[in-house]
């Protein structure tokens, strides 16, 4: 028996033997995520300070698929509802932090593959269709976009590693890229070019453009043919094999 089952059962055994009045909340000694039962044996009257503790220690007291469930019990302990009045005292941005951490990885494990309850399902026709009807025309009200907006505003994107580029080149090359083969018609390359023709970037949007660039080592190719250190991303239209000096 190690430390917190031992605080653990002292916390419940004392709750057995004693008459509480005022504010109590219900706890299952062996949590019904765990196959606790109802029955009274198994149900004691806690303060909601020896509560939260309890369903602490039954974190630290579980492995495996059992911590996982422990985690989310104490999760959902700062929830509220009508009629409750939890534990005030604020948990330290430490131990929030690692409660949060360790329940997301837990969550990513068990939910992947074989554990997401979609897993080898997909759609009807029908449904696809249901879907398809109900998002049609949606547009966003003002409040969700500024909402939107906020939450992204500030926000940066990790660099990608070396490796996910990697994967990523090979799992779009060829025939796994999705444009493979497609070729635009003479009417979609007249459309793109009237709606590209003339079109002025604002005041703004140059500075941001500027300021996203600046500093940056932008990585150059030698053409062969001509000789030249040219910027990758506009290498394969003018350089290489469609180098006008090519021999």
């Amino acid at each position: 028996m190690n430390k917190y089952t031992k605080w653990y059962n002292q916390i419940t055994d004392r709750a057995r033997n004693r008459t509480m009045e005022g504010y109590t909340e219900r706890h299952h000694i062996k949590p019904r995520s765990l196959s606790g039962t109802d029955d009274v044996d198994n149900l004691v009257e806690l303060t909601a300070r020896e509560h939260f503790i309890c369903h602490w220690l039954l974190v630290k007291m579980t492995t495996g698929e059992d911590h996982y469930k422990m985690l989310n019990a104490l999760r959902m302990m700062r929830a509220e509802k009508p009629g409750q009045q939890r534990y005030e005292t604020a948990i330290t941005s430490r131990v929030y932090e690692s409660i949060k951490q360790e329940y997301a990885q837990l969550q990513s494990v068990l939910r992947s593959g074989k554990g997401n309850g979609f897993y080898g399902k997909t759609h009807t026709e029908e449904a696809r269709q249901a879907i398809r009807e109900k998002n049609t025309g949606k547009k966003l009200t003002e409040e969700q976009i500024a909402r939107q907006v906020a939450a992204q505003t500030g926000r940066k994107r990790a660099p990608f590693s070396e490796e996910w580029r990697a994967k990523m080149a090979v799992k779009k090359k060829g025939k796994n890229n999705p444009r493979f083969g497609v070729e635009l018609s003479e009417e979609t390359r007249r459309k793109i070019g009237n709606k590209i023709r003339g079109r002025k970037q604002t005041p703004e949007e140059k500075a941001r453009r500027a300021e996203a660039n600046r500093g940056r080592a932008k990585p150059k190719m030698l053409c062969p043919h001509c000789q030249q250190l040219i910027a990758v991303n506009t290498y394969p239209r003018w350089h290489g094999d469609n180098c006008r000096q090519q021999k």
